[in-house]
């Protein structure tokens, strides 16, 4: 497939690396570090997931945009899409190896290194930080039997959600997803992207939209959504690479820099809007938003030609540092805890100064921290003949 549109042919591919996802999700596990920093000082989520501490004046201005974190996990579901369905569009919509070996592949590369990230926050949580003390760290805490019970059949996006680390919610769901991506593969096989898209869409949104009709509370509607924003990283997939189907010709053509400007404006616009606590309710509106920026910032780096987000997400060390912000993600709040109560707490300095210490202090030591965990506990796991970002991904 030759274009204006595309950078990477199917030929290409096949012989290439593609650098500029693990750049986009550094990025993302980046945002998520420095807000889950903001969160430590003022955990702002009303209770029970917070205490609804908030910062003040000056601060509240400059920091405000720390509260959004839940955004990059959009970021990662997206990616996650797109990678996956990068090798099956190169393999004619095939999945290479079939349902079991992509469960093996799966499995191996993501369950080894979250159950050592498990054991890892349990033994911080039984030596050095099993008492609450007012953080976001608090939401982790107690551990009981059926939180350790749920984490290890990777179940906590459905029960006892923040125990143990209260990032690894969305390690199930993202599991979850995997479950149903050889599904997803047949439909799109005999359907196309397009249609299996706006079914999937039409599917997952009269979901959101009944339980809000019935009040229904116990699921948080955006955790529904992010199944569809999955499906959202596929279509980039194929509108990148896909040689068939005229609607995704034109939407290979579509104003995508725009897309992703009008995206992030309606986000941007909403949250000064709305208000932190508004958007907390409504965040399965505004994820959508996110989910387009991202798809929009995925084409646009596939884009032939000079390229600046392609050169930029492509950087060393931006993919670098993608190639290990799974262990990151996994292990940075126990981290966070520790730093903040062993070193910063004791200092008894106002709160605006705690930010800044911790911030300072705990950056470079979990990026040191995290990529040693990588060594030993997630880099065993990967599958020694890859040569993508898409078998790497989280």
């Amino acid at each position: 497939m030759n274009g204006i549109g595309t950078v990477f042919s199917l030929e290409a591919t096949k012989k290439r690396r593609v650098d500029f996802p693990d750049g986009l999700r550094a990025i993302a596990a980046l945002f998520v570090l420095f807000s889950h920093i903001w969160y430590q000082v003022w955990p702002a989520v009303l209770p029970p997931f917070g205490y609804g501490k908030r910062p003040s004046g000056l601060m509240l201005s400059i920091t405000s945009w720390l509260y959004y974190g839940h955004f990059a996990v959009v970021v990662f579901i997206v990616l996650s899409g797109f990678c996956l369905m990068l090798p099956i569009v190169r393999n004619n919509g095939i999945l290479r190896g079939g349902t079991l070996k992509f469960f093996k592949r799966r499995v191996r590369r993501i369950l080894p290194p979250y159950y050592f990230a498990m054991v890892l926050s349990l033994l911080l949580i039984n030596f050095v930080i099993s008492d609450k003390t007012g953080t976001q760290w608090d939401i982790s805490l107690p551990v009981t039997v059926e939180g350790i019970i749920t984490h290890l059949f990777m179940f906590q996006d459905i029960a006892t959600s923040t125990q143990i680390n209260y990032v690894f919610w969305s390690i199930a769901l993202e599991f979850h997803l995997y479950i149903f991506f050889p599904i997803l593969v047949f439909l799109w096989q005999y359907l196309g992207g397009i249609k299996t898209t706006l079914l999937s869409g039409v599917f997952i949104y009269g979901i959101i939209i009944l339980l809000e009709a019935m009040h229904l509370k116990e699921v948080p509607p955006q955790f529904i959504g992010l199944c569809f924003y999955f499906v959202l990283g596929m279509l980039g997939t194929s509108i990148v690479l896909s040689q068939n189907g005229p609607l995704l010709l034109v939407l290979r053509y579509a104003p995508w820099r725009i897309i992703f400007t009008l995206s992030i404006a309606c986000i941007i616009y909403y949250c000064y809007v709305w208000g932190f606590d508004v958007v907390e309710e409504r965040f399965a509106f505004l994820d959508t938003f996110c989910a387009l920026a991202t798809l929009s910032l995925l084409v646009t780096a596939s884009s032939s030609g000079e390229n600046i987000i392609r050169d930029f997400l492509s950087s060393k060390i931006l993919v670098n540092i993608g190639t290990f912000s799974y262990s990151i993600y996994l292990i940075h709040a126990p981290i966070l805890q520790c730093i903040w109560k062993y070193m910063i707490h004791p200092l008894h300095l106002n709160e605006n100064q705690d930010f800044i210490l911790l911030s300072l202090s705990s950056l470079p030591t979990i990026i040191i921290l995290s990529y040693v965990f990588y060594l030993y506990c997630e880099r065993p796991f990967l599958n020694p003949s890859v040569t993508t970002s898409s078998h790497r991904s989280k």
